[in-house]
């Protein structure tokens, strides 16, 4: 199965292709460039921030299967897996110790699986909420991550968000400089996913229509 974060296509729904209470459509999803993963993350000295292009655990173009049920929607497209040595920064230190942290020569993968997710009640509403599953060195946890929408025609952008307590994964905090310099148990994910998505079939006939 591709890797796709599918807590952003919450916006399958405002297509108009999924419209019953039981029902499933086929989408084309087009993912921008300039969409995002980072993790944000403080310290009792300085903040810091890591990053990675989507394209590192995204594909570009793909077809996905939503299905709805009553108010939840699955998707056939719906594990990430995020190489961590891809994350960036210009904390070197940081960015070093979060290597250590998530002892990334023994677990490479940070691995994120979407069991649903929860639409609003009012369909009008561009909000949601994702049940997924996170894996990090090994310990799987189970997180609801809220889903903002902002829509103009078919292009989405998606912003997901969510603190965590690396404890959770039974991670310690690192501690530097003897222990002056420590990392606060919390940290910030927030993916932010630029796309265009349309019904399978118009996707196809706009393809087709431009290489004529």
């Amino acid at each position: 199965m591709k890797a796709l974060f599918a807590l952003l296509l919450i916006g399958i729904l405002t297509t108009g292709a999924v419209v019953a209470q039981t029902s499933s459509a086929v989408v084309a999803v087009d993912v921008n460039k300039n969409s995002s993963l980072s993790i944000n993350g403080s310290s009792n000295i300085v903040n810091f921030t890591l990053t990675q292009s989507s394209e590192n655990f995204i594909q570009k173009n793909m077809i996905i299967t939503a299905s709805q049920n009553d108010k939840k929607l699955y998707l056939s497209e719906n594990r990430l897996i995020v190489p961590v040595k891809r994350f960036t920064s210009s904390n070197k230190m940081a960015l070093r110790d979060f290597y250590k942290l998530l002892k990334s020569d023994e677990y490479p993968t940070m691995d994120i699986q979407l069991n649903h997710i929860d639409l609003p009640e009012n369909p009008k509403l561009a909000t949601g909420v994702a049940v997924v599953d996170v894996t990090i060195t090994g310990v799987t946890k189970k997180y609801q991550f809220p889903i903002k929408t902002e829509k103009n025609g078919t292009r989405y952008i998606f912003d997901i968000e969510k603190h965590i307590n690396i404890r959770d994964f039974g991670l310690e905090p690192p501690v530097q400089m003897m222990g002056m310099l420590k990392v606060d148990e919390m940290i910030n994910i927030n993916l932010k996913m630029i796309c265009n998505i349309q019904p399978a079939e118009s996707a196809q006939l706009n393809l087709s229509g431009s290489s004529e």
